[in-house]
């Protein structure tokens, strides 16, 4: 191989090398976003230079059951979050992720919930900072 193609091959495989753990911290970022908004019912958004109140409340995917571990201590609730895939660009992206969440009453009957739930959330980058614009969950 020539001396051109070989320095062509490397910037090509740094270039890949930086995109895949772009999109690894992206990533990162939002699973631990959508844990605390599971975490906190939607309610304490640590994360507001990133996603807005209300798009934070929507994430808490177990705010719609009428049966609650939050006025309830006698339920019990299975949560399963994939790390998302995430595509981007310069200005933005696409994150996607699958949950699966239920829940028991007192007697330990499935009460409720969902499975294998696909989201997409949506971001753009601005000014360096990533900032999600758009939450959109399959029914």
């Amino acid at each position: 191989m020539k001396k051109p193609m070989i320095i062509f091959l490397i910037f090509i495989i740094i270039l890949v090398v930086l995109y895949i753990g772009e999109s690894v911290y992206i990533g990162i970022v939002v699973h631990s976003i959508v844990l605390e908004s599971y975490n906190t019912y939607g309610e304490n958004n640590i994360y507001s230079d990133t996603v807005s109140d209300s798009i934070f409340k929507e994430m808490c995917y177990r705010n719609g059951y009428p049966l609650s571990a939050k006025e309830r201590v006698d339920v019990k609730e299975i949560n399963s979050l994939s790390f998302p895939l995430t595509i981007h660009w310069v200005f933005g992206g696409k994150a996607t992720y699958w949950y699966t969440y239920e829940i028991y009453d007192e007697n330990g009957e499935l009460a409720g919930g969902s499975s294998q739930i696909p989201v997409t959330i949506n971001f753009e980058i601005q000014q360096g900072k990533l900032k999600i614009t758009d939450y959109d969950e399959e029914p």
